[in-house]
């Protein structure tokens, strides 16, 4: 009898000590992803290399990087390189798949019943992609835009985003990386190329841009553009005392800037039309040699003369 109790028993610890490994496994936090980071990720359904395969990468916090850059009109020129990732993952032609899709999504919380908030924003604060219809002009949205549907509406759209994100949260440990889609990645179906996106939130093509046979042109300082995304941050209350866009109405997307891939897998982040303060010193110098020039010109024909 004893013996039996004392086997039982065992069995119930080796269970329990198994539970544990399996929930701490599916628990793992990846330390290059937190919530509320804006999430870049891409499927290729119909490619001839990776289409089982989703890559994800982390790019920052939505609010104390992008909505901080909107405000202080600071762009971003090559924040991280994934190309050799979208190599590996999509094959070495990525650039010119037309299979290629891509998209971001950010939300740190989803309970429509908390007033926290973290860094300004409240429960339910989405930042999200529309594709860029073309270059277009730069610190101008070129996009359909973001209009969300009810209440309801708001926590679904931040609901699916967490899901999504949370893949990556929990089968990654690096800042970039794919996860294939038996593992258990969710974009096919939060996110299906080229239709609605975050639970049939956002209308098709939903929140993700086609790749192209040939590139987009110029942006801004970036050359061979690949895809382009307007990304909004679509709030669902604007009644809290210190956050955000209080008072600012809701469920209506804001426009903070354009991330743009180029075609060596280089992500950067505009918001200001204006070049950075770097360009300026060069068209500083660049006039200063010319009016010196100019002016050693005028002393020779003046020397000349006289």
């Amino acid at each position: 009898m004893k013996s039996i109790k004392s086997t039982v028993m065992t069995a119930v610890v080796a269970a329990a000590a198994l539970a544990a490994t399996l929930g701490t496994a599916q628990a793992q936090n990846n330390p290059n992803h937190t919530d509320g980071d804006l999430v870049l990720f891409f499927q290729n359904p119909g490619g001839a290399q990776g289409a089982n395969q989703q890559l994800f990468a982390s790019l920052g916090n939505t609010a104390t990087f992008f909505r901080q850059a909107y405000v202080d009109q600071s762009n971003h020129i090559n924040l991280l390189n994934i190309g050799s990732q979208l190599s590996s993952t999509y094959g070495a032609g990525w650039a010119s798949a037309t299979t290629l899709y891509g998209g971001l999504g950010g939300a740190w919380g989803i309970d429509p019943d908390i007033t926290d908030l973290v860094n300004g924003d409240p429960h339910r604060t989405v930042y999200t992609s529309r594709a860029r219809n073309s270059a277009g002009t730069v610190g101008s949205a070129n996009s359909s835009g973001i209009s969300i549907s009810g209440n309801g509406g708001m926590t679904q759209m931040a609901g699916a985003v967490q899901q999504q994100n949370n893949i990556f949260e929990t089968l990654a440990t690096t800042q970039v990386a794919n996860i294939a889609n038996g593992v258990g990645a969710t974009i096919g179906s939060i996110n299906p190329a080229g239709g609605a996106s975050w639970n049939n939130r956002i209308a098709a093509p939903g929140v993700q841009q086609q790749g192209s046979a040939g590139n987009l042109g110029s942006f801004f300082s970036i050359n061979n553009v690949q895809f382009m995304w307007d990304i909004y941050r679509v709030q669902a209350v604007d009644d809290l005392s210190g956050q955000f866009g209080e008072n600012d109405g809701i469920r209506s997307g804001l426009f903070l800037g354009t991330v743009v891939l180029d075609n060596s897998g280089d992500v950067s982040f505009v918001t200001n039309p204006i070049p950075e303060p770097g360009t300026w010193v060069a068209v500083a110098v660049a006039a200063a040699l010319l009016g010196g020039g100019t002016y050693k010109r005028l002393r020779r024909r003046t020397a000349t003369t006289a």
